[in-house]
């Protein structure tokens, strides 16, 4: 009996943990996608900083992720042949339970 209350309680452990962390990832997995398709458009190659967190602003707000501000967790720069990188850091947190948090952190850089 105690057998299966231990292998029950590990096994909601595992499944909370996971339906915690599965939306972070799904989340990190949407925003690397936004930055690949950014760095990856010409059209925004000679634009300014101001245009390019403009579009970043706008297609994190389409995919949903209004949780995230790319003013914060997005830097915007040149590198020495002129192409844009981006470098994108940040972190989640999740309640677990209780007075539980799950910390996910992320640091991501993106060139073309």
């Amino acid at each position: 009996m105690i057998k299966w209350l231990s292998v029950l309680a590990i096994v909601f452990v595992v499944g909370v943990t996971g339906m915690q962390l599965v939306p972070v990832y799904m989340s990190n997995y949407a925003v690397k996608q936004i930055a690949q398709n950014v760095v990856a458009d010409a059209a925004l190659k000679s634009k300014p900083k101001r245009e390019i967190m403009a579009q970043l602003k706008g297609r994190f707000n389409a995919q949903d992720l209004d949780h995230l501000d790319p003013g914060e967790i997005v830097k915007v720069a040149r590198d020495n042949n002129g192409d844009l990188v981006l470098d994108i850091k940040y972190e989640e947190r999740r309640k677990l339970m209780y007075n539980l948090e799950i910390v996910a952190g992320f640091d991501e850089q993106f060139t073309n």
